[in-house]
């Protein structure tokens, strides 16, 4: 058994890798390469048999490490059943949460869901549907899956806090801690509580920070185990009476059914209005006298399960979220109210987390409750226990990483709206005229960043990558004897206009930006080691 916490095979319905027979998707070679540099196994799924290897060769594409069809599925269960992801998942002796499935169909969501499988929707090759409530991750083309892999599922899950105590039927896992901050535009960062306390929109590129934070803590979880299929998530209420965080709500209305729960928003409700937990952290921070109660007693005053929710609890698993904690009142409490009501097991995921230290509350013995109504304890009905599981800072460097690559994607894509620029706009008239001096034809290179450029024109010439010509001179300015480079290049639609070398890479640089090639130019001055360093570069790029 693979022992990785991270995705290691991705399944596909046939018909989001071929479009038809012997003709693959746009991009579908490209992703199932990159899968395999990456060592992810290909599965390919089908109702019907095929040949899959001679099928998939036929399209350019690689051989599957396992293909299944209706006939490998155990009492041939249709699709829809999750008995052919666990067959999958048997089959390459992983876990299902190691599993993740690319469908085309509502049988293919269902069939993610009915296994606890994450599930990937190929717009590429069906647009989403969800008339009948079918939300789902989706991409709109191959590349969108890859890029899901690379920030969400393939990272392994680190935490800055954990803590298992199967004996208390409860699982804690906390993303990060309260002080870490990302970018999300030119020299201005964000942290957690602008988010999640303050309850600001922040956009990271054309996403949504309240968006990419949530899957992070969602993928993670499921990496880890600690978000079973067809488990009830809520929300733990915030202070004020029938109020719960609206960011984490919000997400979870559509985030239940990646691996096919369910968003039971009236779960826990707060009956009473309590004092408010950040407000009263804040004064002790400062050092302020504080008055208020904000032990577990007060949660017990307030903090109730809604009673149309008596007898639905029996033997399930119950996901609470919650923004931040910092000792554990509120999820402890919340776990003593849900097992008290027949839960099996309750998970607790926060994004942040205030401390090293959770304080784990036992009632003590003879102490009964009602969860379907508020209870008057105090602390000394509790016994408590202090642990401590370390404070790292949990995914905070890969996040930054996704933040970057997100607000890089949208930079890439303004540019590529604007198109690269025609002409320096100083000189435009002259630059139909080369300068004074004498000329000469560029029949070879003088430097290493002067070939690079030219092959790189010649390549976006030649391939049609952008339609353009050029040619190159050298010039000898009037009065001087050193030698410069020309660059004659006419854009689509245009006559021809001289560029010097800076203005040329300049222009190739926005061109390449547009069309989605990858080059870099050639630091000055130019030499093997200058040249050497562009190619690590562009390396380094391609497998960002």
């Amino acid at each position: 058994m693979d022992d990785k916490h991270s995705v290691r095979a991705v399944a596909f319905d046939y018909k989001a890798v071929l479009q038809a027979p012997g003709l693959a998707h746009d991009g579908a070679h490209a992703l199932l390469a990159w899968l395999d540099e990456r060592d992810v196994a290909f599965v390919l799924l089908s109702t019907d048999p095929m040949e899959a290897d001679a099928a998939m060769a036929a399209a350019g594409l690689p051989t599957p490490a396992l293909h299944l069809s209706l006939d490998d599925i155990p009492d041939r269960k249709k699709r829809g059943s999750g008995v052919w992801l666990q067959e999958v998942a048997q089959r390459l002796k992983l876990r299902t949460n190691q599993l993740l499935l690319v469908g085309t169909t509502r049988w293919d969501w269902l069939t993610g869901i009915n296994a606890g499988v994450a599930y990937i929707h190929a717009n590429w090759a069906s647009q989403v549907w969800d008339a009948k409530r079918m939300d789902a991750l989706s991409a709109s083309d191959p590349d969108g899956v890859a890029e899901l892999l690379e920030h969400f599922f393939l990272p392994e899950p680190h935490w800055t806090f954990a803590d298992d105590s199967t004996g208390r039927a409860m699982r804690i896992r906390s993303l990060l801690p309260p002080n870490v901050r990302f970018p999300h535009a030119a020299d201005r960062t964000f942290e957690l509580q602008d988010v999640f306390t303050r309850g600001r929109t922040i956009t990271i590129g054309n996403q949504d920070a309240r968006d990419i934070l949530m899957l992070r803590l969602l993928s993670s979880a499921y990496l880890d185990g600690t978000l079973p299929g067809r488990s009830l998530f809520c929300v733990y209420p915030s202070s004020n009476v029938g109020k719960v965080s609206a960011q984490l709500a919000g997400f979870l209305e559509k985030a239940k059914v990646m691996v096919g729960s369910y968003h039971k928003e009236d779960l826990l409700e707060r009956v009473i209005a309590a004092p408010d937990t950040s407000i009263e952290r804040v004064k002790r921070n400062r050092g302020e006298a504080r008055t208020a109660d904000i032990s577990i007693a007060a949660q017990t005053r307030t903090v109730r399960i809604s009673p149309k929710h008596r007898g639905k609890l029996d033997g399930k698993t119950v996901v609470v979220f919650d923004d931040f904690t910092t000792e554990g009142t509120s999820i402890e409490w919340a776990r003593a109210l849900l097992l008290s009501a027949g839960a099996a097991e309750v998970i607790a995921l926060t994004v942040g987390k205030y401390g090293s230290r959770h304080t784990r509350y036992e009632l003590r013995a003879g102490t009964a409750i009602n969860p379907f109504d508020v209870n008057n304890l105090t602390a000394a009905d509790f016994v408590k226990t202090t642990v401590a599981r370390g404070a790292g800072e949990g995914p905070a460097a890969s996040l930054t990483a996704a933040v970057n690559h997100f607000i890089a994607t949208a930079e890439h894509q303004a540019a590529a709206q604007q198109g690269p620029p025609a002409v320096p706009e100083s000189g435009r008239e002259a630059r139909l005229r080369p300068p004074a001096g004498r000329r000469s034809a560029m029949t070879d290179y003088k430097t290493a960043r002067q070939r690079h450029l030219a092959d790189m024109l010649t390549h976006l010439q030649q391939r049609q990558v952008y339609p353009l010509v050029w040619r190159g001179e050298y010039l000898i300015p009037a009065g001087k004897t050193t030698t410069s480079a020309l660059w004659w290049i006419a854009l689509p639609g245009q006559v021809e206009h001289w560029y010097d070398t800076s203005e040329a890479e300049r222009l190739v640089s926005s061109i390449c930006l547009a069309t989605g090639a990858i080059w870099e130019p050639v630091a000055p001055p130019g030499g093997a080691t200058q040249f050497a360093e562009a190619l690590a570069r562009m390396e380094q790029r391609r497998h960002a």
